[in-house]
């Protein structure tokens, strides 16, 4: 299949913020169409967008629960058909290059050809978030805007219509109250070159209380995307993050507490979401992180970086109380440069890292780590000396298919310094249909460690 360059291994080179983007967008079409797809849903032509890495279209749906006829044309050319996630339980009739199937509102799928992962079509429906009454900023639908940075007040609502297009970069600091919402894209491709990374996060919310992102979509940002640091009561649902170049991490928990990411899709050629503290905009997201909840969500994580990461920067006292839910990982790629993985600590300061929980969680396709929990000196280290990690939990995980990758929990040891990673514990575990019950079977690297309890 075509509508894709073939391109070399990326290279992470380090950028200054831009002040203004490579080019402004002259209106909604600046956006690619696809001519490898088509969707209808309940009958209605559905806008299918693309770009070198995957296509994508967002139907709007006002109701959860109903379903609705979905109708995927592909290319003649196409032999197997896969949907994913496989747990979403969708079964397909094929006539010829025409797929049909239902799906529920709210329910995201991916439709793969004949295993080709760099043209896949995301079919992301969100719920309608309607207008509020009260908005200081407002996208319409059927237009597009450059904003360059927009800065945020305590209060201040953001509505970004369904069919709106926005260029730039949003942030705010100090700010309560903060919402960003609507069915919109806020877009970052034209800020970088289509193949190369840069330095511009879509949205840093700073040391604010209260902050809600619902229901937009935030497409090829060169750099992180969203960003909450020293942030308190955060709200993260039924949002899209479609990356496709190195160091676009999806969604950076820095240095908060009390954050909720729930129902959403990540796509991030790095990490999809990472946990960690670091002095990020500010020192003060060097805090301590506490009551994290992820779930509910869809991930892919492409060539770089880890699914489900805490860390590298890890510059706090304590990293504890961090659920990882009800999620499912479409596809961890492979990295190669040895740290990528799916479920992922890389403690490289000096937290304490404790109490972290991953529960429920479906591997359809992990080609790097499986687990991987480190105590590290790296390059992205700044303490002075290394942290503990205890008290992991892991329980009803599932490897459905594709390979059985190894694991690797490795401690931390220097002439004056010794950091033993200790207590793990592993309950339900399955890798291709059979129960793990020992480090051995579950293909595990274990060095400068200790407590390793399987149950169930």
């Amino acid at each position: 299949m075509g509508e894709r360059a073939i391109m070399e291994k990326q290279e992470y080179i380090p950028r200054t913020v831009r002040d203004e983007p490579l080019y402004e967008l002259k209106s909604v079409e600046d956006l690619k169409i696809s001519s490898l797809y088509r969707v209808r849903i309940d009958g209605k032509e559905t806008d299918v967008f693309c770009n070198e890495f995957f296509h994508f279209a967002i139907p709007v749906y006002d109701r959860k629960g109903q379903e609705q006829e979905v109708e995927v044309t592909i290319p003649d050319d196409g032999k197997m058909v896969k949907l994913r996630p496989a747990s979403a339980g969708v079964s397909f009739q094929r006539d010829g290059s025409v797929l049909r199937f239902r799906l529920p509102a709210g329910c995201r799928v991916i439709v793969e050809i004949d295993g080709d992962l760099l043209c896949p079509l995301y079919i992301l429906g969100t719920e309608r978030v309607k207008k509020p009454d009260h908005i200081s900023y407002e996208f319409q639908k059927g237009k597009a805007y450059n904003i360059g940075t927009l800065d945020l007040k305590s209060g201040d609502v953001v509505y970004i219509e369904e069919g709106a297009l926005v260029s730039g970069m949003i942030r705010s600091r100090m700010a309560d109250h903060v919402r960003i919402i609507g069915n919109g894209i806020l877009y970052g491709g034209n800020w970088h070159e289509w193949n190369k990374n840069g330095a511009e996060q879509m949205v840093v919310t700073v040391l604010g209380k209260d902050i809600e992102i619902r229901g937009v979509t935030m497409l090829d940002g060169g750099s992180w995307h969203l960003v909450p640091t020293a942030c308190e009561d955060v709200r993260i649902e039924d949002i899209n993050i479609l990356g496709k170049v190195i160091t676009g991490d999806g969604i950076d928990i820095v240095g908060c507490r009390d954050v909720t990411v729930r129902n959403s899709f990540v796509r991030a050629n790095d990490d999809c979401i990472s946990i960690k503290a670091e002095e990020f905009r500010d020192p003060s997201g060097c805090a301590d992180v506490k009551h994290i909840l992820v779930e509910d969500c869809l991930f892919w994580n492409a060539e770089f970086g880890n699914a489900l990461e805490i860390g590298y920067e890890t510059r706090c006292d304590e990293i504890s109380d961090v659920v990882f839910r009800n999620c499912t990982v479409a596809h961890c790629e492979y990295e190669g440069n040895q740290s990528g993985g799916v479920l992922t600590i890389h403690n490289a300061d000096r937290a304490f890292v404790h109490d972290i929980h991953y529960e429920d969680i479906r591997i359809e396709d992990a080609q790097e780590k499986f687990i991987d929990i480190k105590t590290l000196d790296s390059k992205y280290s700044s303490d002075r000396v290394r942290g503990m990690v205890s008290d992991i939990h892991f329980k009803n995980i599932e490897i459905t298919e594709g390979a059985f990758p190894v694991s690797i929990v490795r401690g931390f040891e220097m002439k004056h310094e010794v950091c033993r990673i200790h207590d793990i514990y592993f309950e339900n575990i399955v890798v291709h249909g059979k129960k793990i019950e020992s480090v051995n079977e579950l293909r595990m690297v274990k060095e400068l460690s200790d407590g390793f309890h399987f149950r169930g």
